[in-house]
């Protein structure tokens, strides 16, 4: 006969904040600046339109490189979203343009793209983007971007 099997004991519940390497994150504040940056107005229009809803009020929408370099350091974003299929290409470019000239400000950096199996994932990783954004872009992805629980409305 077998011996009876005690419970195992554990000093805490395991989630997912509390396994090795996560951490937790706070919601976004009311105060946080965003940049979008997609050649796609439509694109552009409707994050806005969903940061709106959840309270957010300094959202910059541009559609060039160009632009999104002019009001970088002037408007200091918190999150950018970036396009990585930018017309002339140079999205990994400014990403890494913004991260050398943000050095004494940290800012989140998150990839928009049409292709979850995007062919620069690794050169967009390495460039300093955290995350991806599938366009068009569903309001609880987002909400889990501004780490808004699942719950609100």
């Amino acid at each position: 006969m077998l011996p009876e099997k005690s419970p195992l004991q554990v000093p805490y519940p395991m989630t997912h904040h509390n396994q090795r390497g996560s951490r937790r994150e706070t919601q976004a504040a009311a105060d946080t600046h965003f940049l979008i940056v997609d050649d796609d107005r439509q694109v552009g229009r409707a994050l806005s339109f969903m940061l709106e809803a959840r309270g957010y009020g300094e959202i910059r929408a541009v559609r060039s490189v160009a632009r999104a370099e002019s009001i970088f350091g002037a408007f200091q974003p918190g999150i950018v979203f970036l396009d990585l299929d930018m017309p002339d290409g140079s999205s990994l470019k400014l990403a890494e343009l913004l991260r050398r000239n943000s050095r004494l400000r940290k800012f989140r950096l998150i990839a928009l793209t049409n292709d979850v199996k995007h062919a620069m994932r690794e050169d967009a990783r390495a460039a300093g983007f955290e995350r991806y954004l599938v366009k068009p872009v569903a309001q609880a992805e987002l909400d889990k971007i501004l780490y808004i629980p699942a719950t609100a409305g």
